[in-house]
């Protein structure tokens, strides 16, 4: 199945083992204006990414390169669709332009949206998995709970 991918940033050394899971995101990019009397206007970029499963929305320091590839992993289901999801990033968005901008003017639009995944790698170790993310290279361990 042909899928829309953020860019990976890190790669496993050892990829034997290794299971590929797409995990949904919404990208949006956000521009915005703020009205100044003195020292001219401030224009501005805010780029948004909204989890695909909860719902979250989290500020992201630049708007990623995607790829379209052919997946060779576990696809994970949206549980949001993209009004919902437009909706969470709004929200986002004017929280931090009120947050940031709380005594000017300012106003805002949204540019452009993407709907793409998010790669994770998941290996088995012992009796936990350790899942790594594509784009900050952090390593999660996940262990199995036992009631």
């Amino acid at each position: 199945m042909k899928i829309i991918r953020i860019k990976p940033l890190y790669i496993p050394e050892d990829m034997r083992g290794v299971t590929e899971i797409y995990y949904p995101v919404w990208l949006y990019d956000f521009r915005y204006t703020v009205k100044r009397k003195l020292f001219g206007d401030i224009k501005g970029r805010l780029v948004v990414l909204v989890d695909g499963i909860n719902g979250r929305a989290y500020l992201a320091d630049v708007y990623p390169e995607l790829e379209e590839i052919q997946s060779k992993g576990k696809i994970l289901n949206p549980e949001i669709n993209e009004e919902e999801s437009k909706t969470f990033a709004k929200e986002k968005a004017e929280a931090f332009l009120f947050r940031k901008f709380a005594y000017l003017k300012f106003s805002y639009f949204l540019s452009s949206g993407a709907f793409a995944y998010k790669l994770f790698w998941a290996k088995k170790r012992g009796h936990s998995y350790h899942l790594m993310d594509s784009i900050t290279g952090d390593e999660i361990e996940i262990q199995k709970i036992n009631e």
